[in-house]
């Protein structure tokens, strides 16, 4: 039969290291939300104007959330970049759950506008919370 002792301090490090890279990957896909969210052009604008004879022109164009609402958008869409930034540079636990709740609650809170674009970032900090293994295998049940 073989055996799969392993060190605990091994174990331990490597959920560490896996915790780590969520958090990591959730910083990563917050700058890209953000950056989404901004800059790309989500919105659409309609404009009418009369011109001569009484013909009516319309344009159709897209723009961007910081296009229409101007720079305090970055503020607004930095929150969870920061959130996410807390969880990679913090090593606290209690700090990343406080973290990772304010995210989910900001994300059910901007459903209606940018909520969703964040998800996936609260989705990475939580797996990022996920309890370490025990440090000591369980030993399999005798047979017999």
């Amino acid at each position: 039969m073989k055996s799969h002792h392993r060190r605990p301090g091994l174990r331990a490090y490597a959920d560490r290291m896996n915790a780590r890279r969520f958090s990591i990957a959730a910083l990563f896909a917050a700058v890209l939300a953000a950056l989404v969210v901004a800059l790309l052009p989500t919105g659409q604008v309609m404009s009418a104007t009369g011109g001569p004879g009484g013909v009516t022109v319309t344009h159709n164009y897209s723009v961007s959330l910081f296009q229409v609402d101007g720079a305090w958008v970055l503020v607004v869409v930095s929150v969870p970049v920061l959130l996410a930034l807390i969880s990679v540079l913090v090593r606290n636990r209690v700090v990343k759950v406080a973290a990772t709740v304010l995210l989910w609650i900001g994300c059910v809170l901007g459903m209606m506008s940018v909520g969703w674009f964040f998800l996936p970032t609260a989705v990475l900090m939580t797996f990022a919370l996920r309890p370490a293994a025990p440090a000591q295998p369980i030993s399999p049940m005798p047979v017999g």
